[in-house]
């Protein structure tokens, strides 16, 4: 067999094995959405309706506060953004304890393995709040109470750090809770922990320094002014390190791969 033909050999391989995963985690999406919403009452509209709720109580709550940080930042678009995307990371996180203990009939199979859950389980709360938060601001700008995106880019942007982050964290908690209770009930109180350590409902220029340097080594509050700069036209990236944020996920991620790994090796199907 020539070089060449050996390299088309394994590109079909891969991509014939990708489309193969895809399938798998397509497969795995539907189940976690049929087991936990059902065909009942509303069934699958739960997904989003359950964040929806949230939110709309949550931007009710802050309607016609004041601000003085920006002509366009105003409270509700300001309180719409923060809290469904943190929803994002608060659902990611807290699905991901008991992921192996939850799915283990299914790590029977061969193709199926504990990352292609966790991911599952990202995508479908990720699909929820991202569509929760569309639903929501295409409401409030159709009865003018909101502006559309002013960088939509740097928006979609923030989405997306904001899962990869989150579905990394949420490998290394997956394998960390593995027969481990106690690491299991703290994952609830750390997801709550870090709404003040996120910065989703204030804006990291606002902060004292002393207290803005600490917020800063975490990754949430870049995500969030990120956000916030491609949703208000006033907005900055002043604190927004984009290069620690990446560097940041990349080792959430080497950790995450690297953890699951080894709690295949070491769990016991029966």
């Amino acid at each position: 067999m020539t070089p060449t033909a050996l390299d088309t050999r394994r590109r079909h391989s891969f991509f014939a094995g990708l489309a193969i995963q895809c399938r798998v985690i397509g497969a795995l999406l539907l189940r976690e959405l049929h087991t936990r919403y059902g065909r009942e009452n509303i069934g699958y509209l739960w997904l989003f309706g359950e964040p929806m709720i949230l939110a709309s109580v949550m931007a009710l709550l802050h309607h016609g506060g004041h601000t003085a940080y920006g002509s366009d930042i105003k409270p509700l678009p300001f309180t719409v953004l923060g809290y469904t995307t943190f929803i994002m990371f608060r659902g990611i996180v807290n699905r991901s304890e008991g992921v192996v203990e939850g799915s283990s009939v299914l790590l029977y199979h061969r193709m199926v393995t504990i990352f292609d859950v966790v991911l599952a389980r990202a995508l479908l709360e990720a699909a929820g709040t991202f569509t929760t938060y569309m639903m929501l601001m295409l409401l409030l700008w159709g009865v003018g109470l909101v502006a559309l995106p002013a960088r939509p880019l740097y928006l979609f942007l923030a989405i997306l750090a904001m899962f990869w982050c989150s579905w990394s964290q949420s490998m290394i908690i997956t394998s960390s809770t593995h027969d481990n209770r106690t690491l299991e009930r703290l994952i609830h109180p750390y997801a709550y922990f870090m709404i003040p350590l996120s910065c989703a409902f204030i804006q990291v220029g606002w902060l004292p320094a002393p207290i803005r340097s600490i917020v800063l080594w975490f990754p949430l509050p870049h995500i969030f002014e990120l956000a916030r700069f491609g949703q208000f036209n006033s907005a900055n990236l002043d604190y927004f390190d984009g290069i620690y944020l990446v560097a940041v996920c990349l080792i959430q991620t080497w950790l995450g791969l690297v953890s699951i790994s080894k709690c295949r090796k070491r769990l016991h199907l029966r």
